[in-house]
């Protein structure tokens, strides 16, 4: 029998649960609206969570590449750093030719302290000169800005003395109560004591200069800045030797295409070869938990909705076999008018098909409609003590909308197996027998 004939037949049948001919039909239409309703609110949560995860994803993401640099080449003795006069920008240039702002940094953990209240920090040390664009704290000051990071300045008119410039995080400036123009106390917890008495720095003051909001939690109650000379003092064991050979921690750059920083680090290390002492860490390594843990979320709660389009499966076998016992007749004329028992087994199979459609179609529409409404209307807020979105974002993945509803048809395509077999299998005298 021709395909759109059963495709007919099959859809005829669907509508037929509700005629009022059989006992029991009542019942059989109950079941079959709640496949449909199942495969539909299976394939509608599917939609809707990946869409506001692949959104929390893509944001993460994209602050990940506005908040820190693409690449960082580093000391393979990360603490000890390396010395810019041995390893200058213009050989790093060379190196990798896709690179740009190359800018020097050193970062060192510390304990910032202000009269009662005290905080762990990071300490970067950039140059105000050439602008810190590789980092995301350039282009969120509320107060004050990079090039102030250079200024000396007293506390106030009164105080003549000299101090570097610092500018910190708003939580962190929070935790410390903390403004622009007061003073605080920068300690080192990794300066030894031969350091010291060598002229390193144990602490230092310095007067708030600016302060910024990235809107990433991690840098805004941990980060603090300062110029690139005051954040070598709090390098591990410093020394003066470490100011005359310019010793930094690293160089961060950014790059036209940050997805190809795997082609960039063999680059670098072609040029510079194995023993040069430094090596690349790309954003995706300095960031290789987060991204792994967001993979493994979405994965997870994917494998946990699935199992609601599972679990609508089993109902419609169920309903498919209700559904071969109430129709045996019809099966049987069927077969006595000429139908074989392949036209049978594809006529259920399609039958079964179509309630998988029917809800996949219907909850891909209603979930593709609620991340609209959510995009659209900003209507779900979310805490901001516990989140750093005000809003749900949301992300409209295609491809993976495709596989939820291909998965969906054949979860309904298997569960339909085993009913279209048995009403193919059935002896057609027999149902002819019961009418």
């Amino acid at each position: 029998m021709h395909s759109r004939a059963l495709i007919w037949m099959a859809w005829r049948q669907l509508r037929s649960v509700r005629a009022r001919v059989l006992p029991g039909t009542r019942g059989l239409s109950f079941m079959t609206t709640m496949s449909i309703a199942g495969v539909a609110t299976g394939v509608m949560a599917l939609v809707v969570v990946l869409s506001v995860m692949a959104g929390f994803e893509a944001d993460l993401r994209r602050k990940m590449l506005v908040g820190q640099p693409h690449v960082e080449v580093m000391a393979e003795n990360a603490v000890a750093g390396f010395s810019l006069k041995e390893h200058p920008l213009e050989q790093i240039a060379r190196a990798v030719p896709e690179a740009q702002l190359l800018e020097p940094f050193t970062e060192a953990d510390v304990v910032i302290k202000r009269k009662r209240f005290m905080s762990s920090a990071t300490l970067f040390g950039v140059d105000p000169a050439i602008g810190a664009s590789n980092w995301g704290f350039n282009g969120a000051f509320i107060n004050g800005g990079i090039g102030d990071l250079g200024a000396r300045q007293g506390r106030d008119a009164r105080d003549h003395s000299s101090l570097p410039g610092i500018a910190l995080g708003d939580q962190l400036a929070d935790q410390l109560q903390i403004a622009v123009g007061d003073e605080l106390v920068v300690l080192s917890p990794q300066t030894g004591v031969g350091s010291i008495l060598g002229g390193g720095t144990l602490s230092r003051s310095f007067v708030v200069t600016g302060i910024f909001s990235t809107g990433m939690f991690n840098y805004d109650s941990k980060w603090a800045v300062t110029s690139l000379d005051e954040g070598r003092r709090f390098m591990a064991d410093f020394d003066e030797s470490l100011a005359v050979d310019r010793f930094v921690s690293g160089i961060g750059f950014s790059l036209r295409d940050p997805m190809r920083v795997d082609r960039v680090k063999k680059t670098f290390e072609r040029a510079l070869g194995a023993d040069s002492g430094l090596r690349l860490q790309t954003w995706q390594e300095a960031n290789k938990s987060l991204l792994f843990a967001l993979k493994l979320e979405k994965f997870a709660m994917g494998s946990i909705l699935m199992l609601v389009v599972v679990v609508a499966a089993f109902s419609i076998s169920g309903t498919m076999m209700m559904t071969v016992f109430h129709k045996r007749g019809h099966v049987s004329l069927m077969r006595a008018l000429g139908m074989s028992r392949r036209d049978v087994l594809r006529l259920y199979l399609i039958h079964g098909v179509v309630i998988g459609v029917t809800g996949a179609l219907l909850g891909l529409t209603v979930g593709i409609l609620l991340c609209l409404a959510v995009e659209f209307t900003r209507g779900v807020p979310l805490p901001a003590d516990i989140y750093y979105l005000k809003v749900l974002p949301v992300k409209y993945l295609p491809v993976d909308y495709l596989v939820i509803v291909l998965a969906a048809l054949g979860f309904s395509f298997a569960a339909s197996a085993y009913p279209a077999w048995v009403a193919a299998g059935q002896d057609p005298g027999a149902g002819l027998r019961y009418e």
